[in-house]
């Protein structure tokens, strides 16, 4: 009787711990600086009459500079520029984003696939104070979809963006 007992224990834990293994996957790490050149480009959309919000967009090795502009009937005005580098010990990128009226926001986000890039609004690059939180979806090369989050995860705004150039 003991021995059918650790027999079928044995093979209880054996089956058991097999289905553990196997339905462990393995994530790949994501390229982060490899995926970030989804965003280099002109990205552009329509806000209103006569006018179009836009960004140009420009890589450097592992960081990005952006300017956001206005263009009201063909006048062109900066809104606001933004630089963003990837730390190599985190793989997140942090971001700091200086408003035409002075205002500045820092933030820190990652791609958490291949198509969506996340982050936070946070104090002065703490990882802890958060403000806000962002997304960006890439449906395609040339669309792609900002979303705005307030700090409780309620959408607050969202904005469709095409690449030109």
């Amino acid at each position: 009787m003991k021995e059918l007992f650790l027999a079928t224990s044995i093979a209880v834990l054996l089956l058991f711990s097999s289905s553990v293994t196997q339905s462990q996957t393995t994530q790949t790490k994501l390229n982060q600086v490899e995926l970030m050149k989804q965003f280099v480009g002109t990205w552009q959309r329509d806000i209103g009459k006569d006018t179009i919000d836009g960004w140009e967009i420009q890589q450097y090795d592992r960081a990005i500079v952006s300017t956001g502009y206005l263009v009201i009937k063909g006048k062109k005005s900066f809104v606001f520029t933004e630089a963003m580098s990837l730390s190599p010990k985190e793989g997140k990128f942090h971001g700091y984003t200086l408003w035409s009226n002075g205002n500045y926001g820092t933030w820190i986000a990652s791609f958490n696939s291949e198509k969506k890039w996340s982050g936070n609004w946070v104090r002065d690059f703490n990882p802890e104070a958060v403000t806000g939180k962002f997304e960006a979806v890439f449906e395609t090369s040339t669309n792609m979809t900002l979303t705005l989050f307030n700090i409780d995860g309620v959408k607050t705004g969202e904005a469709k963006y095409s690449k030109v150039k």
